[in-house]
This record gives structure tokens, sequence and C-alpha cells, in this order.
């Protein structure tokens, strides 16, 4: 039952208004000790500000059987691990069941138009 209240509480979070407002990075994989999760994270950790810059949520899930139904809903199957990048508009714009270099997830963000604008009112732009 406290796993469901817990899925209900995320699947609230990445469908509220709030959650336009980022993006989010979700990384699946078959148990807490995956080492590819460990290392994707390990990665990401050491481009905090980066990932900050660039409203990025990260979203950890490594049971299969508790978190079933977001494994279901992001079609995820028995790949011990996944990466998926999920836009501001809720679309998803990356997949991968490789590890992915935090830069080459970065330079997916940059390339997005929205991105692009939000850079430019940052820096004084439009």
């Amino acid at each position: 039952m406290k796993y469901c209240f817990i899925l209900a509480i995320l699947l609230f979070v990445c469908y509220s208004a709030d959650a336009q407002r980022i993006r989010r990075l979700l990384l699946f994989s078959d148990d807490s000790t995956n080492v590819n999760l460990i290392t994707q994270r390990q990665w990401l950790e050491a481009e905090k500000k980066e990932v900050e810059d660039r409203d990025i949520w990260i979203a950890v899930f490594h049971d299969p059987k508790t978190f079933r139904r977001m494994y279901e809903h992001y079609h995820v199957g028995r790949a011990e691990f996944y990466l998926i990048l999920i836009d501001k508009d809720g679309t998803e714009k990356l997949r991968s069941e490789e590890l992915m270099p935090a830069a080459k997830i970065f330079e997916t963000i940059d390339a997005l138009p929205a991105q692009q604008a939000e850079t430019g009112r940052k820096n004084g732009g439009g």
C-alpha cells in the first residue's frame, strides 16, 4: 500500500502543471546496483550546475516490481538500463538503453527550440 501511495504522488508530480516547468530525466534499471545506473547518476551529479540550469528533474526507478506501472507506461521492457528524457511540453525527446554522457543529454536539450528561447531570455534577448 505504501508503494501505491508513493507511485500516486509521483504520477501526480509528473503530470501536474508545475511539472511542465521542468524536464524529466527518467532512469530505469533492473536493480539499484546496476553499474549503468550508478555510472549515469555519477555523471549527472558531476554536472549538477548544468542539470539545474536546464531545469532537469531526475527520477530513478530501480525495482520493476514496485514501479511496474511506470515501466509499463514508458514501455520499458526488461532491459537492464533505460534513460528517457521528457521535455517541458511532455514529449519524449530522448530514449536510450545505453549510458549517455551528460554532455550528450545537454546537447539534445540545447538543440530544442524551447531551450534556445529560454537561453535568449536569460541572456537579455527577446
